[in-house]
């Protein structure tokens, strides 16, 4: 719930590009999970082309982990998602995979053992 929560604060964010992905992001959370509580597809098997490297791409779920009774958030949002993660995994069918942008955030959950994939855009050429 935490990451519903950021979403939530970027949807007042002065630039116009997050302030849509966040709502978009959140507008599919809300479609995934307007009748259910535990896991939903957010893709089939087979439901994009191959990656660039020939491997053919498997199902996406998603499931919204609650913050259980009287539980404290941690004081940093990262550390927060990185725990619930951890707590999730033993009753996960499968590892957990957190997928993020944030440098930060993949460092801490790799040091806590978590498998990460730290995505990435190219940032192009240093300013002049």
């Amino acid at each position: 719930m935490v990451v519903v929560d950021e979403l939530d604060g970027l949807k007042q964010s002065k630039d116009r590009h997050v302030r849509w992905r966040a709502g978009y992001t959140l507008a599919v959370l809300d479609r995934l999970f307007a009748k259910t509580t535990g896991p939903a597809r957010l893709h089939a098997a087979g439901a994009f082309p191959p990656a660039p490297d020939g491997r053919m791409r498997g199902e996406a779920m998603m499931e919204l982990v609650f913050d259980p009774p009287a539980h404290v958030r941690l004081p940093i949002n990262d550390d927060e998602i990185v725990d619930r993660a951890l707590a999730i995994e033993p009753l996960a069918d499968r590892k957990v995979t957190l997928l993020t942008y944030d440098t930060g955030q993949s460092t801490r959950a790799r040091n806590a053992g978590l498998q990460v994939v730290k995505l990435s855009k190219d940032i192009g050429e240093e300013p002049e």
